[in-house]
């Protein structure tokens, strides 16, 4: 087991920083990506990250440098430039949840507005899992009409039976609920998520792996009509043409693959300022391409293949998952890689419009459903102009 005090101190470094009249101490994080620094500073001192100008000595530090690479040293002193935001008060007086009276309470509870869950020391990612399914009420529906009660010999049943309970609870609870039981019940069911670090606390965990691992489970223990409710409301149906990059007049071959969700990669801009994944638009569209290798017949070994995906069938409920970790060779205090957070914004527009990622007949059939949609909304306007009453003639 490598000690987390000997890997910090081989890859964090003190420095002092310097912004108008103050200084602060600053510990960086060498391998991570300038914007980690960027967001300590804004922490500090209120200066946005993309109105910070940071100097070392001559270099100048931006998103993209390594800070490694520079060769900062130990309590160098950067300089930085830059206006802090000052934030504005707010329009009306906050008031918390815990100071409503309780007909307050009672309102918010009739509002549909949730409680939400108590973190349980680094349980925030079983939490984030759960609020995505809380928010898919033909899901939700389905896993409170699950029959049953725990039982020890089945975990996976337990895990189900357990999100039903909380799910329940969440409808109801006058204030934030407690997931204990299905904190053991995860943990139970998948041991990797029991894991604690050297000092006995739990251990930070994925949510992703987390949502993957009980959308599977209720996939299995969810079924209506011989059918699984999960992929019945979020399956992703694909046609995917695979095309072998070494061998060009190799004839491309068609498969169908289902998912449950789209996965996202973020990616910088090139040098030229060109590409990257800033929107979510874009980050599907290069989610929806990859690469394999396999054995190609027409070169007689292993050859790359692309894979290029459009949608034959969309879901109730799309789930697109940024891919926000990547392995960093040469990042660890041995010289072999390690995984490290991408920091990157991602912006999501108003409406999300999948139509341009599907097959040319399933666009088809969503250009019907709309020409009929606009067509009702037409009818129902004209309707309503048709029973407004004419206005009163001047006196």
């Amino acid at each position: 087991r490598i000690s987390l005090k000997s890997n910090m101190s081989e890859t964090t470094l003190p420095i002092k920083v310097k912004w108008l009249k103050n200084k602060y101490d600053v510990n960086v994080m060498l391998d991570e990506p300038a914007e980690v620094l960027k967001a300590q500073l804004f922490d500090l001192t209120g200066v946005p990250p993309a109105k910070q100008k940071i100097t070392a000595g001559a270099k100048q530090i931006k998103d993209d440098t390594d800070l490694r690479a520079i060769g900062l040293k130990a309590n160098q002193l950067l300089l930085l430039v830059g206006s802090a935001e000052e934030l504005a008060a707010p329009a009306e007086k906050i008031v918390f949840v815990e100071d409503l009276a309780p007909a307050e309470m009672q309102g918010i509870i009739a509002a549909g507005i949730p409680m939400g869950l108590t973190n349980l020391e680094n349980t925030c990612y079983m939490n984030a899992s759960l609020q995505i399914i809380n928010n898919a009420p033909d899901l939700t529906a389905a896993l409170k009409k699950l029959p049953g009660a725990p039982a020890m010999q089945d975990p996976r049943k337990s895990l189900a039976v357990a999100t039903r309970d909380v799910i329940r609870e969440l409808d109801t609870a006058h204030e934030p609920v407690q997931p204990v039981r299905f904190l053991f019940s995860l943990r139970n069911a998948f041991p990797q998520f029991a894991e604690t670090g050297e000092q006995g606390r739990a251990m930070q965990q994925d949510a992703e792996e987390c949502f993957t691992q009980l959308m599977a489970v209720l996939s299995e223990q969810l079924q209506e009509g011989g059918q699984s409710v999960v992929k019945r409301l979020f399956g992703i149906e694909t046609e995917v043409a695979v095309k072998c990059a070494e061998a060009p007049d190799e004839p491309a071959t068609t498969e169908r693959e289902s998912l449950l969700k789209i996965t996202c990669h973020i990616e910088g801009a090139s040098n030229e300022g060109k590409g990257g994944t800033d929107m979510l638009p874009q980050a599907i569209s290069k989610g929806l391409e990859s690469s394999v290798e396999k054995n190609s017949p027409s070169l007689g070994r292993t050859a790359l293949y692309t894979k290029s995906a459009k949608i034959s069938k969309l879901p109730k409920y799309l789930v697109a998952q940024f891919v926000r970790f990547f392995w960093k060779t040469g990042a660890g205090s041995d010289g072999a890689g390690r995984k490290a957070k991408i920091l990157r914004q991602v912006k999501f527009p108003l409406i999300l419009d999948m139509k341009e990622y599907c097959t040319e007949e399933y666009q088809a059939k969503i250009s019907a459903w709309r020409e009929k949609v606009l067509a009702k909304q037409a009818a129902e306007k004209e309707a309503k102009k048709a029973k407004k009453p004419p206005a009163a003639a001047a006196a």
